[in-house]
């Protein structure tokens, strides 16, 4: 996987292979995603590092973007 995972300010990122920032802010209904750019505050981070009941999801969101990713060299089918 091209991934990669950050944090800053009590929110994760995700960096997809195509270029996609994906963001999860804890909220009152618990942790919200959204797309947005990634701060340049942010640092790196590994995998264990995020909460873990937001493991899941993120692990969810990585394989979906290998699946169609992967393959097709970055192309959507």
């Amino acid at each position: 996987m091209s991934a990669a995972l950050y944090s800053d300010a009590g929110a994760y990122f995700v960096r997809l292979g195509g270029g996609t920032v994906l963001r999860w802010r804890r909220g009152q209904e618990g942790w919200t995603p959204s797309r947005t750019d990634l701060p340049a505050t942010a640092g790196q981070i590994v995998f264990e590092a995020l909460p873990e009941e937001l493991r899941e999801e993120v692990l969810a969101v990585l394989v979906r973007d290998e699946a169609v990713q992967g393959p097709l060299e970055g192309m959507n089918n």
